[in-house]
């Protein structure tokens, strides 16, 4: 910038005339020193914004996502829901105490809204003991959609945990219905299974069965519960050749512990009311015991008994009322059939006393 200089100002009145040039200097000193700090804050780059940084800032984020001083940008109140207090933010930074009604969870968190839309939002939050969260939530949603993201101790608990399905996904045995033939020898998966159908290559006893198969390999195990009474249940398994062991049965109190049952006799034969003739199940072994009143006849049916064995089985028993011996027998049909006897004295003999025990295999 160039100060331009004024001549001096003359007159015949030199005082005045020194007064006034004196001023003029003053203001001519003056305006040079203006002048050269104005020269000097043009020159300095350092003092003004270039309009490449102009455009910067015209051009930058005017909406705050934080407090100013870096901290969250809404502090959600205790009486309040994050979901009101966010939907009509766009993307922010919020804290939410414990106890807030829609967090999920109930340790106090920190989150942000990465997108906010009208009434549109999605973000992410963690809570002070390290559990993170998304949410999402659209416009018409009267609530924040919550979804937990696993942890490092959740993908090593699912990865360490059984991978192999035993069950199906609601719990329950995998079924095998009723219009299916169910072959046991194809039953090789680890698992739980219900057939409620007869099968093959089963126990005969069995038509229904809760069935559980142990599988290592070449080898298993497979083991079938009675599913109409719950009493019966055999288990076998498969040798490493892949042959099957027979299925063996597993006792029961009910097999070992077994009642007694009066013998229904036929019409013409009469009990011996004192000790009356019954029968019992154990083991696959037929009990008699008990007497009935001798019959005038040999070969007479005494009774037909529901338990056969399989094939005809005689003995003897003891004669009531003279010494003797009485020969019985068992047919296949489960015919109960008193033969003959042989006694001191035949006439005086007035019962026959059973204690007999008959393998039914």
């Amino acid at each position: 910038m160039d100060i331009k200089i004024p001549r001096s100002f003359e007159t015949s009145d030199k005082a005045h005339a020194d007064l006034f040039n004196d001023m003029l200097k003053t203001l001519l000193h003056n305006d040079t020193g203006i002048s050269e700090q104005l020269t000097n804050h043009i020159d300095d780059s350092r003092q003004h914004s270039s309009e490449v940084e102009k455009k910067k800032w015209n051009e930058s984020q005017l909406y705050k996502i934080t407090g100013d001083n870096g901290v969250h940008l809404l502090d959600i109140s205790v009486d309040s829901k994050i979901f009101d207090t966010i939907k009509d933010k766009g993307t922010c930074t919020f804290y939410a105490p414990s106890g807030i009604e829609d967090s999920p969870s109930q340790f106090a968190m920190r989150g942000m809204q990465t997108v906010g839309q009208n009434n549109i939002g999605t973000g992410f939050a963690i809570d002070t003991a390290g559990n993170a969260y998304y949410f999402n939530y659209n416009t018409g949603d009267i609530a924040i959609t919550w979804n937990r993201i696993p942890s490092t101790s959740d993908i090593n608990k699912w990865n360490n945990s059984q991978l192999h399905k035993i069950t199906r996904d609601n719990g329950q045995a995998f079924y095998k219905s009723i219009g299916e033939t169910t072959d046991y020898n194809e039953m090789t998966e680890t698992g739980m299974y219900l057939i409620y159908n007869t099968g093959l290559n089963g126990p005969k006893e069995i038509r229904r069965a809760f069935m559980i198969v142990i599988s290592y390999g070449n080898t298993l195990l497979q083991t079938i519960y009675d599913a109409v009474n719950g009493i019966n249940s055999f288990c076998r398994i498969r040798k490493t050749d892949y042959t099957w062991t027979e299925w063996e049965k597993q006792l029961t109190s009910s097999d070992l512990n077994a009642a007694w049952y009066n013998v229904n006799l036929n019409s013409n034969v009469n009990q011996y009311s004192v000790n009356p003739l019954k029968y019992s199940i154990r083991q696959n072994i037929l009990y008699l015991r008990g007497s009935f009143e001798i019959v005038s006849a040999n070969e007479t049916e005494i009774a037909r008994l529901t338990q056969k064995p399989s094939s005809l089985t005689v003995f003897t028993c003891a004669t009531v009322g003279s010494y003797g011996s009485a020969r019985m027998s068992l047919s296949k049909d489960g015919i109960l059939k008193f033969d003959g006897l042989i006694a001191n004295d035949p006439s005086k003999v007035t019962r026959i006393e059973i204690n007999e025990e008959i393998p039914l295999w």
